[in-house]
């Protein structure tokens, strides 16, 4: 289920200027194609400055969500490698991989989250995926 989520939702950029214009970079691709209302994109960043970094899941990686009545229209996932890293609201290492999560419910995207799970539990693929510089069918074949 996460392959079939990231597939053309995967995009990969030098720098951004910082952790928010990451989170709207990730998230762009979901509004584009009409997976997420732009509110969405508000509520991530609002919920980050009211609750601390809690997207940060492990060292260098980040699953940007918020809760489904704030603009999902369809469950859905992109990732956003960032090659040089962000440095992350009240963390102290920097973020390369933002995995931008939209549930439309409490249940249906447990399956892909179990899946990201395991694959971060990879640590040699996860190092993999930050520092070679892949395309998105090579970071399909890697998760």
């Amino acid at each position: 289920m996460l392959k079939e989520l990231l597939k053309d939702n995967i995009h990969i950029i030098d720098s951004v200027s910082d952790w928010q214009e990451a989170l709207c970079i990730g998230a762009d691709c979901l509004l584009k194609k009409g997976f997420i209302k732009e509110e969405y994109i508000k509520a991530i960043i609002n919920d980050v400055y009211k609750y601390g970094p809690y997207i940060v899941l492990t060292d260098y990686v980040a699953m940007p969500h918020s809760r489904p009545e704030n603009g999902v229209i369809k469950k859905s996932m992109s990732l956003l490698k960032v090659r040089n890293g962000v440095d992350f609201y009240k963390t102290e290492k920097k973020v390369y991989l933002f995995f931008t999560l939209a549930a439309e419910d409490s249940n249906s995207h447990q399956d892909a989250v179990l899946e990201l799970a395991d694959f971060l539990c990879d640590n040699e693929k996860l190092n993999k995926l930050i520092t070679e510089d892949l395309n998105e069918k090579e970071i399909l074949n890697l998760i």
